[in-house]
Formats: C-alpha cells, sequence, structure tokens
C-alpha cells in the first residue's frame, strides 16, 4: 500500500466512491488550527470530500471543521485527555517502534463504533502512518499511507481490520457529509 501515491489513490478513490457535488469545506478550511500541521494531501481529501462519513461508518476530520466533533484539533485533544492516564499497553507497544508516545498522535478519523484513525506524528507529514485503534484501546493496526489511500484501501477490502464489521465495506460504497439526515 505505501507504493500508491496521493494521485493515484485520489483518482481511484473517487471512482470507487464519488464525493458528493459540493463538499462541505472547499479548498483550505481556512481556519486557524493549534494542530502541529496537516499533511497537504489530507487537506485535498477534505477539499474533495468535506467533512463526514464513507460508507455510514468512517468518518474524516478536518481543521476547523465547524461541528467539533469532526474538528481535528478538538478530537485530538479529546484523544490526549483520554489517554492521558491510561495504561494502553498494545497501543504503547505500537507506538514505541515509532519513537513516539500517545501525545504523538493526531486523530484524522473515526467509526461509528468509536474506533480511532490517527496519525503517528513522527518525521515528515505526508509520510506518518496511520494507526487504527480499536474502540477500548484493546487492539490497533498501522497502515503505511496517506489518510486516502487508508481510506482507499479499508473501502476496497485491500486492508482489513479485524475489529471493523463484517458487512463494511460495502459493495458500493457512498459518501455523505451528513449520512443520518
Amino acid at each position: 500500500m505505501t507504493d500508491v501515491n496521493f494521485e493515484e489513490a485520489m483518482s481511484r478513490l473517487t471512482v470507487l466512491c464519488p464525493p458528493p457535488p459540493h463538499s462541505g469545506l472547499a479548498g483550505e478550511s481556512g481556519f486557524e488550527s493549534d494542530v502541529a500541521s496537516v499533511p497537504a494531501s489530507h487537506r485535498k481529501l477534505v477539499a474533495t470530500y468535506g467533512t463526514g462519513c464513507f460508507d455510514e461508518f468512517l468518518w474524516i476530520f478536518a481543521e476547523g471543521a465547524p461541528n467539533g466533533q469532526l474538528d481535528i484539533a478538538e478530537r485530538t485533544r479529546l484523544l490526549h485527555a483520554n489517554f492521558r492516564d491510561k495504561g494502553l499497553h498494545e497501543l504503547n507497544q505500537v507506538l514505541r517502534e515509532y519513537r513516539a508516545a500517545p501525545h504523538d498522535l493526531v486523530q484524522w478519523g473515526g467509526t461509528d463504533n468509536a474506533d480511532i484513525l490517527a496519525w503517528i506524528t513522527k518525521g515528515e507529514p505526508e509520510g506518518w502512518p496511520t494507526v487504527i485503534i480499536q474502540a477500548g484501546q484493546l487492539r490497533a493496526v498501522v497502515c503505511y499511507a496517506s489518510s486516502t489511500a487508508t481510506i482507499l484501501a479499508l473501502l476496497d477490502g485491500s486492508l482489513r481490520v479485524p475489529f471493523f464489521p463484517s458487512d463494511f465495506p460495502d459493495l458500493r460504497p457512498e459518501f455523505s457529509t451528513n449520512p443520518y439526515a
């Protein structure tokens, strides 16, 4: 999966799951964020799709999203607060491989089951791997790809996460800025 570049991943993703006619956040968000950096590829993903949900399960967040539940900085603050005093044995084992700690995570997505998708912020932003953390911090899976390539791999079935539902993804995944409206 690491050999899929952003442009190829975005092209394949938009064919597999067409974006809405107008994304929720056109272009750069225009909002200031206290998150150190967000990869340019993620900003382009958000410019194409907006914040919202793939296949009524997988949510993507953006800098400065009007809804705090979809704002990268707000979700990351909550993540850090939740992880501050926990043991997190398995997650810490994964993070040690990157010489990282829970405070080095930036949450860019989540699931309806409360699973977390976060970058391990070591190195250059475009090279940050994604760690997918099971709700309750029981297990973690690392994906060595951009957020766009991670979403593509989840939706096309080339990345299977053992704690995701067996009926995800759908054969024809859809994206919605508000799937439950």
